[in-house]
Order: C-alpha cells, then sequence, then structure tokens
C-alpha cells in the first residue's frame, strides 16, 4: 500500500491530486446529459458514479452495472473494451500469535466486454494466493493499454497466482496469458505508470516516475521493443502520454507547482507545440480515431468535466486549436481518464453485471 501511495503522490503532486477525488457530486444516477450540438463519431467512454459510460453520437449508453469500474481503454480495431474492476475480498496476515487476521481486500481484475455489449469476461485476476488460503492477498493492477496484436502494457506487480513482483512496473500481456516483463529502468519504490504504444506496435511509451527534493521527476520513457533500449522523452514532469493516430504527436498531463495541465509534444524531440490548457486544472488526454480532436477532464468541484477540442495542424506545421466544447453539461468521474473508441456506432446492449 506504502508504495502505491508514494507511486502516486511522486508522479502527481499533493494540488494534483487533490482535484482527482472522486465524487458523486452533481450526478443523478441517471447518467450525465449530452451538451447541445455535440454529435460524436467513434465511442468515448468516460467514468460516472464508478460505472462505465459511453458517449456516441448525440447519445448515451450506460456500460457496466458495477460501481467500481475504470481505466478503460480500447482494443485497437474498437471490438473490446478493457478496463479494470475492483472488488472486495477477504485476505489474511499472519499475527505475532501464530495465527491469521483477516482484512478486506481490494482485488483489481482486467476486465473486457464487447462493443456490442454482452457479459463482461475476466482476462488477467489480481488476486494473489498463498499456500494458506486464509493468507490470501492482491496485486496492484491499471493502466491498460492495448497493442497491434492484441497484447496488453499493463502497471502492476503482478507475475503469477502466487508471486508479487516488486513495484509497480510495465508488463506485458500476451494474447496466450503468458506475462512478459521487460528489463526497465526504475527508482524504487516508485515504480511506472501510462504505458502507451506506439502506432506501429513496435515502441511503448511510459512513466518512470521519481522525486526530487519533495517535487515530481516523473517522466516519459519510449522503450523501443525492436531494439530494447529506453531514451528519456521530453522534460521531467509529464505523465498519461497519449499517442496520436498519425504518431506525430503525444498529448501528455504536465505537473508542475500551478497543478496540471494538458500540453502535445513533438514525437520526434519531444518539445512542447502546443500548450492545450494554462489553468493548471486539466488532465488525462486522449486522442479521437481520426486524429483531428483530443479530449481530457477539467476541473469541476471535486468531480470532473469532459472536454474537447478540435484542430488543425498542416502537413509541415504544429497543431493549433480551432474549436472547443464541454461535452456533457453534467460531471464526470475525475479518477477516470476517458478514451475514445474507433466505433462508427456507440457501445450496444446496455449495462453488463
Amino acid at each position: 500500500m506504502l508504495a502505491s501511495l508514494l507511486l502516486v503522490v511522486s508522479a502527481l503532486g499533493t494540488l494534483w491530486l487533490a482535484n482527482l477525488s472522486s465524487s458523486n457530486e452533481g450526478s443523478n444516477g441517471d447518467g450525465a446529459s449530452v451538451t447541445e450540438g455535440v454529435e460524436i463519431e467513434g465511442s468515448i467512454v468516460f467514468g460516472r458514479d464508478g460505472a462505465l459510460w459511453s458517449l456516441s453520437g448525440s447519445s448515451i449508453t450506460q456500460i457496466t452495472s458495477s460501481s467500481r469500474d475504470a481505466e478503460p481503454a480500447w482494443s485497437r480495431d474498437g471490438t473490446w473494451l478493457y478496463f479494470i474492476r475492483q472488488r472486495s475480498e477477504v485476505g489474511g496476515r499472519l499475527n505475532a500469535a501464530g495465527g491469521v487476521t483477516p482484512y478486506r481486500l481490494s482485488v483489481p481484475t482486467l476486465m473486457r466486454v464487447g462493443a456490442r455489449g454482452g457479459e463482461a469476461e475476466v482476462v488477467l485476476d489480481g488476486l494473489l494466493r498463498g499456500e494458506n488460503p486464509a493468507l490470501n492477498f492482491s496485486s496492484f493492477m491499471f493502466d491498460p493499454a492495448l497493442g497491434v496484436n492484441g497484447e496488453v502494457a499493463l502497471a502492476t506487480d503482478y507475475r503469477g497466482t502466487s508471486q508479487l513482483g516488486g513495484d509497480v512496473i510495465i508488463r506485458i500481456l500476451q494474447p496466450d496469458g503468458r506475462l512478459l516483463t521487460p528489463e526497465l529502468p526504475d527508482e524504487a519504490p516508485f515504480g511506472h505508470q501510462d504505458p502507451a504504444w506506439s502506432v506501429d506496435g513496435s515502441g511503448l511509451y511510459y512513466v518512470q516516475n521519481g522525486q526530487d527534493e519533495g517535487v515530481s521527476a516523473s517522466r516519459i520513457i519510449y522503450y523501443d521493443i525492436r531494439t530494447d533500449r529506453v531514451v528519456r522523452f521530453g522534460a521531467r514532469g509529464h505523465i498519461e502520454p497519449a499517442v496520436s493516430p498519425d504518431g506525430r504527436w503525444i498529448a501528455a498531463t504536465r505537473i508542475d507547482k500551478q497543478g496540471s495541465d494538458v500540453v502535445i509534444l513533438s514525437a520526434a524531440t519531444g518539445e512542447v507545440v502546443l500548450e492545450v490548457t494554462r489553468t493548471g486544472r486539466s488532465w488525462s488526454p486522449a486522442w479521437s480515431p481520426d486524429g483531428d480532436s483530443l479530449i481530457f477532464l477539467a476541473a469541476g468541484g471535486s468531480a470532473a468535466t469532459l472536454q474537447q477540442i478540435t484542430m488543425s495542424a498542416p502537413p509541415s506545421g504544429v497543431p493549433t486549436i480551432i474549436a472547443s466544447v464541454q461535452l456533457l453539461r453534467d460531471l464526470v468521474d475525475a479518477g477516470v481518464r476517458p478514451t475514445w473508441g474507433p466505433l462508427s456506432s456507440g457501445m450496444q446492449g446496455g449495462a453488463t453485471p
């Protein structure tokens, strides 16, 4: 638990962490209403009251009915939506008397549901089973990112059904169930987060967390899978990389003493080419499938608003903002990063159990 807390505080900073506190404020349980004139191509998935919802066209559909779902991520072809679901279990630890003291576990599970709805299915369960069943305990598991061939990059300490891997680092779950652990630089105990695949799947961006004199030293790293090399990308203080569909740009969240803002970096140089926001109260960018728009979250009380900007980017120039809109009138979960899938029509079939 301590390692996880240090990781989050190091990456985000106290101010931004406060902005991310999830809340039901402003919610009536009926789903958010769409701003007049909004028409979305594909499907934007966001969190609301712990469940996942889809915005497609001008309609909203509830995808999951659990109150503990987060971190949605589309498969490359838009046929599957992956996410992390937390569930409660009972674990145990040995006490001084030689017995077992039970305690409540929150177990993360990687799930997926088809784009047309239906039952959600388990992909990877984070429950770690001890030799004595009463000594079950839990892994950390978050930030799924889908690769070209169906592999899933995760930030996790999970190595197997009875193994912890130490720090929370990037591992890659193969379609056949194997879990690979690249040898990536790690500053203990802060670990990794936010994996994001390159367009062709030959490389992986991720955040290496760290701390320097009480402030975040987290930074984006690029891992070239073909050459097994890592390269520092951009300046310190950037997290949540999101690769544009053409591979030219990396949207990210910049953390500083003023808070957090969404910026766009050149994939070639790592330099910031556009400050999308300057308020110190925005985070979690995601690209549209055509690369012409960017969505992100902005502080709205103790929850968040879902924002969209439309951009113009000449072949030899940098992106410029030409329009912006708040997509929903109501608030969404501040701690759930939205994702935009390449569907021609949104998620169908209502909520899963």
